[in-house]
């Protein structure tokens, strides 16, 4: 029987965000098998909040374990991409660089961890989200892909360095019914990531 514990943020965490008769990710993973999870997650942690509150509260009869973090960092950069003042192409990828330098080091800093329990460790990208039309976001909805790309070659890096999965979630909320709102995840969203997870438990 696998004991599959969850980490990170609203990706998982989700169930607030979805209709009274809808399904959160957790949900969505019991229903479809009859493995065991436990919900470390929790709407609005960051990569700090991972380090200090998730990390110790891991059960240690856990056969795998999924992370899903570092969307909430990069929405604490939100207004970087809407500066606007002038830099040169040069100042504001160097910026960027900066900005993401920490958290590239607690994120390795929590896989580090992870990975030295078991191998059984699925790490996931962070999404662009469904930013278009909406009124806080559009402005920066072409910009913020360059900042998740940049995030998500460091997941990919990481997950290389200590030998673990990636799971593209670029690559599975594809649609505007995949979100229930501009950044997190929809009743249809969370059962497609679902499936992924289960598939990659299942391998």
């Amino acid at each position: 029987m696998a004991y599959v514990s969850l980490l990170g943020d609203s990706i998982i965490d989700n169930k607030v965000y979805v209709q009274p008769h809808e399904l959160s990710v957790k949900e969505h993973l019991e229903e479809q098998s009859e493995y065991m999870f436990k919900q470390l997650a929790v709407d609005g942690h960051t990569t700090s909040d991972v380090l200090s509150f998730q990390l110790d509260k891991l059960p240690k009869l856990s056969t795998h374990k999924v992370l899903s973090i570092g969307g909430n960092d990069l929405l604490g950069q939100i207004y970087f991409l809407k500066n606007k003042e002038e830099f040169t192409v040069k100042e504001v990828m160097e910026q960027a660089v900066c900005k993401l330098a920490p958290i590239k080091d607690r994120y390795r800093t929590i896989v580090q961890n992870l990975s030295q329990q078991n191998p059984n460790l699925l790490l996931c990208t962070v999404y662009e989200g469904n930013l278009v039309g909406d009124s806080f976001y559009s402005d920066v909805a072409f910009a913020s892909k360059a900042m998740v790309s940049m995030f998500n070659d460091i997941v990919f890096n990481t997950g290389s360095s200590f030998n673990v999965d990636v799971l593209e979630l670029r690559n599975i909320f594809t649609t505007p019914d995949d979100y229930a709102n501009p950044i997190e995840p929809s009743h249809i969203g969370g059962k497609k990531l679902s499936k992924e997870i289960l598939e990659w438990v299942n391998k």
